[in-house]
């Protein structure tokens, strides 16, 4: 079969695309030039691997012979993988948007031979797609100066400071914007009252420690509450572990069935906060099976981590995951069914089409062995199907944030294999990513890495450092925050621009503040220079805190996109504790332990907190606040007693 442009490609979602007949290019020199020469219109079409509306519509359109013969006689046709260049598509989307066209994958946009986008759309039908081609086709030949000017006026938009897009006079407390927050919880299932519905594991984590400093037990509790309904629903996979990327329904029992290796990292971040405050199994037996399932799936020989695994499998949503009643009964014995009935809510109704999504009842006495044999009968069975596919791409930023997940699971639960792992990972990237040269976005690749990998790649080596305090890996993001600053950091905005000086310049640079999913790069570099700052007393890293911190009260309007920024300032209002320990050196190790197990993110271990160890003398512990220290404590639950906020006074 003939291929296009794209047959060269390492990106396995270019791949997909490689036998189509269109004639698709890569991104680059080649079809940009062609266009000009050409002066013909660009069709921008940007995706990723385990999309399942990217798959609907490269079988249904793009392997359409007329539609191909149609964009091949008057477009030039680019393929982009949203995961390789997520500064393409943060540009292009926000075009989506500034045209009022609600943004998702996959995304095709038109754009004049000089870059500039004029109309655009996500998922298309075939005759959608069709029409759309032959009206923009016409209209182009009789008059392309409306195009120029709709093009003008978009680029015009995306070229405007984040100030001038979404700067407000209006001043806010972050008790208000909790309070207007609190109106959209869903009460009865969990989450924000919304239809399609994702876990939000960095909005609620900055919401747990909200509720915590400020004994809000309601909204604490509305936390506590989603998580249970999000790991008993259907957006978790009750036999294998790991969490699928959003519920389309507001129970979160019928998800989307992709599973994406940051949503994974995050959220064992918040189930390993719980976890410290509660000491409830339920969730460590989470924590576990997750673990299990990115050791058996996501992780490679060296250590690396792919991306993600597809939503669809022989060409259907969800195959691999999905279960009829009587295939039920035939793999279980009768005692098993009967029980699998209970904890997994089986009934005869359909979930999704015909057939059944598992979810669970999560009971304080459970039957947790009959409970494994009966997932172990139901993994075997499962394993005969074909799996859906596994995209082995190595993404930096999305590695980091797995990374710091494990790290967070290893300090909240204490277990070795955490740590092992976190620390084979972390080899892996200072080997194949932070000891180059020019640090890279995706391993094997040539794409120079862009502000997110920084930032989360610092975020990780902090948490790693907290718990080894091996001083290499504070170092390492001391060295990594020192190149952000150097190659992406605007003066000017006092913020990060997502593409530095050595990466490709585009028709414009976005400055990501929103937190959505992942939160931004800046909200995390926000917190990085807070730790970094207070751990090296480091002015410059002080000051670019401040000067972002005087940034955020211009756009400090909405909690649900700012929760990232209102965690870090509300660690900094609340302020610091710099613990010494002072003594002890045969008991260090367990001593840390201890303090990393405790649910207080407003905590550091001062760097020259070792160095004090020089007897094996009953431990004591000095905490220094803004240049100010206590006297010693002599134990660990004074310790404890003093930094540890509580719900309830």
């Amino acid at each position: 079969m003939k291929k296009n442009y794209l047959k060269d490609e390492k990106s396995y979602y270019l791949q997909q695309h490689a036998s189509n007949p269109i004639n698709w290019f890569p991104w680059g020199e080649k079809a940009i030039e062609k266009a000009k020469k050409e002066n013909k219109i660009i069709i921008l079409s940007i995706g990723y691997s385990s999309c399942h509306w990217c798959h609907v519509m490269e079988k249904e359109t793009f392997q359409n012979e007329i539609i191909a013969k149609q964009m091949n006689k008057n477009f030039i046709s680019i393929k982009v993988d949203r995961e390789e260049r997520p500064d393409i598509d943060n540009i292009y989307m926000d075009a989506i948007q500034f045209m009022g066209i609600q943004g998702g994958w996959p995304l095709n946009i038109f754009l004049l031979p000089n870059l500039k986008p004029f109309y655009g759309g996500t998922y298309f039908n075939p005759n959608q797609w069709f029409g759309i081609l032959n009206s923009i086709s016409d209209a182009y030949d009789k008059n392309q100066d409306e195009f120029i000017k709709s093009s003008e006026k978009f680029t015009e938009d995306l070229k405007k400071s984040n100030e001038d897009r979404y700067g407000s006079d209006n001043q806010y407390s972050i008790k208000s914007l909790v309070y207007e927050f609190k109106l959209k919880f869903d009460y009865e299932y969990g989450g924000i009252n919304k239809v399609q519905k994702f876990p939000m594991s960095n909005m609620w984590n900055s919401l747990l420690y909200y509720s915590i400093s400020n004994k809000e037990k309601d909204i604490y509790n509305h936390i506590i509450y989603t998580v249970d309904k999000i790991i008993e629903g259907g957006i978790y996979d009750q036999i294998k572990g790991g969490f699928f990327r959003y519920s389309t329904d507001n129970k979160w029992e019928i998800p989307h069935f992709e599973k994406m290796l940051y949503d994974n990292g995050l959220i064992l971040e918040l189930l390993s906060n719980i976890y410290s405050i509660t000491k409830d199994k339920k969730y460590q037996h989470i924590i576990d099976d997750t673990f299990e399932w990115i050791v058996n799936d996501m992780t490679g020989e060296d250590g690396s981590f792919y991306s993600s695994i597809d939503a669809d499998s022989e060409g259907e949503e969800g195959k691999f995951y999905l279960w009829d009643y009587n295939e039920l009964k035939k793999i279980l014995n009768k005692n098993e069914f009967l029980y699998a009935e209970k904890v997994f809510n089986i009934s005869k109704n359909k979930d999704f089409g015909n057939q059944i999504i598992l979810k669970r009842r999560l009971e304080k006495n459970d039957n947790i062995d009959l409970f494994k044999k009966i997932t172990q009968k139901l993994i075997i069975a499962r394993k005969s199907r074909v799996h859906p596919v596994i995209d082995k791409k190595i993404i930096l930023s999305w590695n980091s944030i797995l990374l710091k997940g494990l790290i967070c699971c290893y300090q909240s639960l204490g277990k070795k294999k955490y740590l092992e792992l976190a620390l084979k990972n972390a080899d892996f990237l200072i080997k194949n990513f932070l000891n180059k040269k020019n640090l890279r976005r995706i391993f094997q690749s040539e794409i120079n890495a862009f502000i997110d990998d920084y930032a989360h790649t610092i975020s990780a080596f902090i948490k790693l450092y907290e718990v080894t305090k091996n001083k290499r890996y504070l170092d390492i993001a001391r060295n990594l925050i020192e190149d952000s600053i150097k190659l992406f950091y605007n003066e000017d905005e006092k913020l990060f621009n997502f593409n530095g000086s050595r990466n490709e310049k585009l028709i414009a640079n976005k400055i990501e503040i929103f937190d959505n999913v992942i939160p931004s790069s800046n909200s995390v570099m926000f917190n990085n220079l807070l730790l970094l700052g207070k751990y090296y007393d480091d002015k410059l890293y002080q000051n670019i805190y401040n000067g972002m911190s005087s940034e955020l009260k211009k756009f400090l309007n909405n909690y649900e996109y700012l929760s990232n920024w209102i965690y870090t300032n509300q660690i900094n209002q609340t302020g610091i504790n710099e613990i010494q320990i002072i003594n002890n050196k045969k008991e260090k190790n367990n001593i840390l332990k201890e303090i990393n197990s405790w649910y207080a993110p407003n905590k550091i271990l001062s760097i020259n907190s070792l160095k004090n160890l020089k007897s094996d003398k009953k431990p004591s512990f000095i905490i220094c606040r803004n240049y100010v220290c206590s006297e010693p404590l002599n134990n660990l639950k004074s310790l404890k007693n003093k930094i540890i906020a509580k719900l309830e006074s």
